[in-house]
């Protein structure tokens, strides 16, 4: 999750700020925003592997079955019974309880961010750098 909202979040404000022509700082709003967007692609991207683990867990195995035909059995019976859909069952709450979470801490981090680097007390171990 960590990893695909970072990169996310990272690449749309690459885009924005070389769609407003800077390499400055965003406002807040647009880190807010952004941040948003990128809190939600987490879970949509580990949504699929989470629902089979969930099922998983609900399901006992049968003897002598592997992990492996366990889950190509489940993934191929939810993709024929319920379409690709079912992929992504409770993905609302999740997107809702994330999103904002992220959305938060990116504005944040950027505030801090931007704090650190403008004072002009030093740091202990060194300068700050990303």
């Amino acid at each position: 999750n960590q990893a695909v909202n970072f990169s996310a979040y990272s690449e749309f404000k690459s885009l924005l700020q070389s769609y407003h022509g800077t390499g400055k700082d965003l406002p807040s709003w647009e880190t807010a925003l952004i941040g948003l967007v990128s809190g939600a692609m987490g879970p949509f991207s580990n949504a699929p592997i989470d629902t089979i683990k969930t099922r998983l867990q609900k399901t006992p195995a049968e003897p002598g079955e592997t992990a492996l035909s366990r889950i190509t059995k489940l993934a191929t019976n939810m993709f024929k019974q319920e379409g690709p859909r079912a992929f992504y069952k409770g993905i609302t709450p999740r997107v809702m309880r994330v999103a904002p979470g992220q959305a938060v801490t990116f504005t944040v981090y950027e505030f801090l961010k931007e704090k650190l680097e403008k004072t002009n007390i030093p740091i202990v171990g060194g300068e700050y750098s990303e």
